[in-house]
């Protein structure tokens, strides 16, 4: 049988945004822009990232990892799935690509699936850490709770940046992903401290009760926060 959809979004917040899911074993996943603030038809490189508070070891940027390529902006949404290399023989560490609309732009990858399997401590332990809490009683109610635990699972990131000094509405606009967040004006424009909030969306609808946590570093400074999402799906931090 198909295994379980089980949701659940992390988000990670730098001097702009990164938006990223889907953790293997307490290891992060994010798309990575060299800069957040790029000057109109400048170079930007991409990279797909795994690791912990924002030091990750870089993932290539194949068709073997990455099953769709989105660009959100003012001017509409493009799906660039063609311009990802095929060959794994050839896997670049990067994607270069230049921005040649001033404004706000956000950039999405869904990854191809993957499968791990836990031994039953170190799965209850990863279900625990990431508020799994249903899946903890299901097997529990299953009897198996003692036995490894299998999870199939998709990425789905995604960063925003901002071209040539100018803002628009276009990052609280949905990409189309699964599982998305999307950030709730005027989170996007603020330049200090106050709320920012996000909208938690699986299969286009509202998520409630999901853990969602949030990364914040200035300077060498890291602050970590979680919350769940409410009956709206908004979770506020």
């Amino acid at each position: 049988d198909p295994p379980s959809v089980l949701p659940r979004m992390k988000l990670l917040l730098c001097f702009a945004c990164i938006l990223g899911t889907a953790p293997l074993v307490a290891h992060e996943f994010w798309l990575q822009p060299s800069t957040f603030t790029p000057a109109t038809g400048q170079a930007l490189e991409l990279t797909l990232r795994v690791g912990m508070d924002f030091k990750g070891e870089i993932r290539p940027f194949t068709r073997e990892r990455v099953a769709a390529f989105h660009h959100l902006s003012s001017e509409g949404r493009e799906y660039w799935i063609q311009h990802v290399h095929a060959d794994p023989a050839h896997a670049p560490t990067s994607h270069r690509l230049r921005l040649e609309q001033p404004g706000t732009h956000v950039i999405a990858v869904d990854s191809t699936p993957s499968l791990i399997t836990l031994d039953p401590e170190k799965f209850t332990a990863y279900l625990k850490d990431e508020g799994l809490d249903a899946v903890l009683h299901e097997r529990a109610l299953a009897g198996e709770s003692g036995q490894p635990g299998r999870e199939r699972y998709v990425r789905t990131v995604k960063t925003i940046v901002r071209a040539g000094g100018q803002a628009d509405p276009a990052g609280y606009q949905p990409v189309g992903q699964r599982l998305e967040l999307l950030p709730v004006a005027p989170s996007l424009e603020r330049e200090g401290p106050g709320l920012f909030q996000v909208a938690l969306v699986f299969e286009r609808q509202p998520l409630a009760g999901a853990l969602v946590r949030a990364w914040h570093r200035t300077g060498e400074t890291l602050t970590t926060l979680e919350t769940r999402s409410d009956a709206r799906g908004l979770a506020s931090f």
